[in-house]
């Protein structure tokens, strides 16, 4: 599979998607964490990130390729991405140095998010929804 058919408006689309609900809702969740002490936000915080980037990889690949090429690209370039957002809006947002996200304690925190793109895609063609495109 060429990787220009994998890298469409619609990958990107779903990314969109994915960053915009899940960076304010985290944030907020972050926040009440730090102003309320509950463990409850932090329970949610944990769950919350896995959770919304399988429902979104779900859907994504409802409509995508069954193949492993399209779930590896998408589970590293939805990673990257991830990352290179957060780390741009780390300064503004939090104000923290752009590099304390890429320590090894934050990039191994996130194999989970790696793992739910995956899962999403084995997903989205294993209950019958999906509609192949090629």
């Amino acid at each position: 599979m060429e990787l220009k058919t994998i890298l469409t408006k619609r990958w990107f689309g779903y990314f969109a998607l994915l960053f915009i609900v899940w960076y304010p809702v985290s944030f907020l969740i972050v926040t009440m964490y730090n102003i309320l002490q509950h463990p409850i936000f932090l329970f949610v915080g944990n769950v919350f990130t896995p959770l919304w980037i399988l429902l979104v990889s779900f859907l994504y690949f409802r409509k995508a390729c069954d193949d492993w090429t399209a779930r590896f690209v998408t589970a590293i370039g939805w990673m990257l991405l991830l990352f290179l957002f957060s780390a741009i809006l780390l300064q503004p947002v939090y104000g923290y140095p752009w590099t304390t996200l890429f320590t090894w304690n934050v990039i191994n925190a996130n194999w989970v998010n790696f793992i739910a793109i995956l899962v999403g895609g084995v997903a989205a063609h294993k209950t019958g929804l999906a509609t192949e495109r090629r």
